[in-house]
């Protein structure tokens, strides 16, 4: 399932915390995260950080995650990537990174393979016999 959690703000009032509780629970509870970041605000990693406080405080630290660096049309053309994707360390561990355009669809192709990677080791790491959800997708049969 997917689910969109109320956004990160820094210093984020324990009282809010306590009113979204059960969409935080949704963050803690998932195989895997998509940490959406502003990639034209230069202030992106200020916002990570303080994404990351809120998943610690909330026992989600620890969630597979893939960086989303939105806005790759908006981003200053000196600071645009040679590639659209590679790995950035965050909190000491490599963590997948993308960048992709919501608005130009840029990206999203790539963030889509990701995803259906991310989805068949999940699925062979579970039941090795079973076909992936790409294998049965591409079969020949009806």
């Amino acid at each position: 399932s997917l689910s969109d959690t109320v956004g990160f703000i820094r210093d984020l009032p324990h009282g809010l915390v306590v009113a979204f509780a059960a969409t935080l629970q949704e963050a803690a509870d998932a195989d895997l995260l998509l940490h959406v970041v502003d990639a034209s605000n230069p202030a992106h990693p200020e916002q990570i950080a303080s994404v990351m406080g809120v998943l610690k405080d909330i026992g989600a630290d620890q969630v597979p995650q893939i960086l989303v660096f939105n806005k790759l049309d908006a981003m200053e053309p000196a600071a645009v990537p040679h590639a659209l994707s590679d790995a950035m360390e965050l909190q000491g561990q490599s963590v997948a990174r993308i960048f992709v355009s919501a608005q130009t669809g840029e990206g999203v192709p790539e963030l889509r393979r990701l995803l259906a990677e991310r989805v068949l080791a999940a699925t062979a790491v579970h039941d090795p016999d079973t076909p992936g959800v790409l294998d049965a997708a591409r079969s020949d049969e009806p």
